[in-house]
């Protein structure tokens, strides 16, 4: 697996593509919502993670705990590969 940079301004549709899993992820963070709404083909490709997080309301503390948990996604690939 080659290396990933996974940061805050990444896009959600980039994020999707390479770790599938982290949309659940983003559901506990408000991202069912979006769902809900009708309006995740429209918004998939424009909205970065950073977008997202302030869409949610999420504070800093927040926003650190999910690329957290998003980047144990990225070292457990790391170790099953």
């Amino acid at each position: 697996m080659t290396a990933v940079k996974i940061s805050e301004d990444i896009l959600l549709k980039e994020l999707f593509e390479i770790f599938p899993e982290s949309k659940e992820i983003l559901k506990n963070y408000g991202y069912g919502k979006i769902i809900e709404l009708g309006i995740e083909d429209v918004v998939i490709d424009k909205l970065s993670l950073k977008g997202f997080f302030r869409l949610m309301g999420l504070g800093e503390e927040e926003a650190g705990k999910v690329v957290r948990e998003i980047h144990s996604l990225y070292n457990k690939r790391l170790e099953e590969s």
